[in-house]
């Protein structure tokens, strides 16, 4: 069967030949249909990292994916169901991963699919173990590829209002109360998808990049009712010296200057959850007095956020719907461009202010 993978460490990306994986009892199939490209896919074809599974040269790539049950069931599915299987996998050890949390390992010896020791969802076949697999709710459709990097923003969301309950904020965006604001930094889809779970949890929310209102992401974000911030205009930190500071910021761009940098428009009492991972290559010279004077005297949690358990994809799917409920057609604007696996070249270079999800269709 085809498949679309690397040798890891060595730049370069090729279509595959490799066996169909035999289902062992107790597993499901599935037929991948969507798989979805991300920064991280881009690295790891670059060569920056990647590990194959056990005695293969090459990794199959892609961890964003929608998928077709077609052989197997559980108590939860049955053939035909669209799902979307979960990225990592447990180390077997540690109280994390023992207790479905395998996103908050301790020992890091975890596998990913399609990123550390196990092939990924860019191919014509995978076996999985049902406990790593989500059924998408009717309704939702192709739009359900996006699920895996919305989990990320959904695990961000959660932790910083699970953090947040030291104290009682006691208000909401009704008419002469004070909104609790959110700012997120990046609008690709980690951040578009963060920025929609904030609104629907009741956040005025500003999204910030360095591009001006005309490209598709400002208009998604304005179609949810989102402020856009072009940082090109306006500092974070004008922003906030003008319009108020932020309860929460969500960081989705893997820059440590823009992250760490806006630590300081942070209210009293706020949290900044950090989810991108910066390339080797930053080099950046921290305001290290400025930033630790901000969170000393202001109470403040900074938080990491990578990877995300079953929970947040089956939290991720829910919230889909009442997007899709209460802003019909904008997850699908999300997907910029479906691209055939023979044209896998093109998917993994395109690139634009316009470019938010890109996808390898496997129907095709």
């Amino acid at each position: 069967m085809k498949a679309i993978g690397v040798s890891p460490g060595k730049p370069g990306v090729k279509l595959i030949e490799k066996s169909e994986p035999a289902r062992a009892k107790g597993e499901i199939k599935l037929e991948p249909l969507l798989v979805g490209i991300c920064g991280t896919d881009r690295e790891i074809i670059s060569g920056y990292y990647g590990e194959a599974p056990p005695g293969e040269e090459f990794l199959t790539i892609g961890h964003e994916s929608l998928c077709k049950v077609v052989e197997g069931q559980s108590n939860e599915l049955k053939e035909g169901d669209l799902v979307v299987p979960t990225v990592r996998r447990s180390c077997g050890v540690c109280w994390s991963c023992l207790h479905g949390q395998s996103d908050m390992c301790f020992t890091g010896n975890f596998k990913e699919r399609g990123i550390k020791g196990m092939d990924g969802y860019n191919t014509e076949r995978v076996v999985e173990l049902p406990e790593y697999i989500a059924r998408v709710p009717d309704g939702l459709g192709d739009v359900a590829v996006l699920t895996e990097p919305m989990t990320i923003g959904e695990k961000a969301v959660y932790q910083c209002l699970e953090l947040q309950k030291r104290v009682e904020w006691g208000w909401d965006c009704k008419e002469g109360l004070k909104c609790k604001k959110a700012l997120v930094l990046g609008t690709g889809p980690v951040g578009l998808l963060a920025s929609l779970i904030l609104r629907l949890k009741g956040f005025k929310v500003v999204a910030a990049d360095r591009h001006d209102d005309s490209t598709r992401k400002a208009s998604i974000l304005n179609a949810a009712g989102i402020a856009h911030l072009n940082t090109s205009n306006t500092s974070i930190d004008e922003f906030a010296g003008s319009e108020g500071k932020f309860d929460i910021i969500i960081e989705a761009t893997g820059d440590a200057v823009v992250g760490l940098d806006a630590i300081p428009s942070l209210s009293p009492n706020g949290i900044i959850a950090l989810t991108g991972i910066p390339g080797g290559s930053q080099v950046y010279q921290m305001p290290a007095v400025q930033i630790m004077r901000s969170i000393v005297l202001n109470n403040l949690i900074t938080v990491g956020i990578v990877n995300a358990n079953i929970s947040y994809f089956k939290m991720a799917l829910q919230h889909m719907l009442e997007i899709e409920s209460k802003f019909p057609g904008l997850l699908e604007r999300l997907i910029s461009s479906k691209f055939a696996v023979e044209e896998y070249s093109a998917a993994f270079s395109a690139r634009g202010a316009d470019v938010v999800k890109v996808v390898i269709d496997w129907r095709r």
